[in-house]
């Protein structure tokens, strides 16, 4: 099993970063590659709550929420359905406060990469650098989506939000 982690220092009180983190069916407002998100279960937050974002470059994910906790503004997500070379996956996100107009987001994800010896040397060259990559766009993109309130696009910038009829 391998465990990429990234962590940011944003301007903006915890509770509001954790206002938009934990607005789980809504992860487009702030991920630069998700175009848009199908909400599969009944609860848009918390335990249980299901989505599939689907991404600017194609193809999509399924998340399930396995933990969450309001009060130390955490959750974690089991991918179900991923087009990628990894299974197991296993992700979180978090939020720290650091004062009262500052806070810490942690990201992490823990997989398995396939293709054995021939994945693990992928992992090793390729794959933990491009998460790390995701990592730090998708914590930036947070940050921008606190600070402005816009939805942030694909590339990394705000950008007018779409209407259900265009996406």
């Amino acid at each position: 099993m391998a465990t990429e982690k990234y962590s940011l220092d944003i301007d903006a009180p915890a509770s509001k970063v954790w206002a938009a983190l934990s607005d789980f069916s809504n992860i487009q407002l702030f991920h630069p590659n998700v175009k848009y998100t199908d909400q599969l279960s009944e609860m848009d937050r918390g335990l249980g709550a299901s989505r599939r974002c689907n991404f600017y470059a194609g193809g999509s994910a399924v998340e399930s929420i396995t933990a969450w906790d309001d009060d130390r503004r955490s959750f974690t997500c089991t991918v179900t359905e991923i087009a990628a070379p990894i299974t197991d996956v296993v992700s979180g996100m978090s939020v720290e406060k650091i004062d009262s107009s500052h806070s810490r987001v942690h990201i992490y994800m823990n997989y398995t990469v396939k293709f054995g010896v021939l994945g693990k040397i992928l992992n090793l060259v390729a794959l933990r650098f491009a998460l790390q990559g995701v990592f730090k766009k998708t914590l930036k993109g947070l940050a921008l989506h606190v600070a402005t309130g816009e939805m942030i696009g694909k590339n990394g910038q705000p950008e007018p939000r779409p209407s259900k009829a265009t996406v």
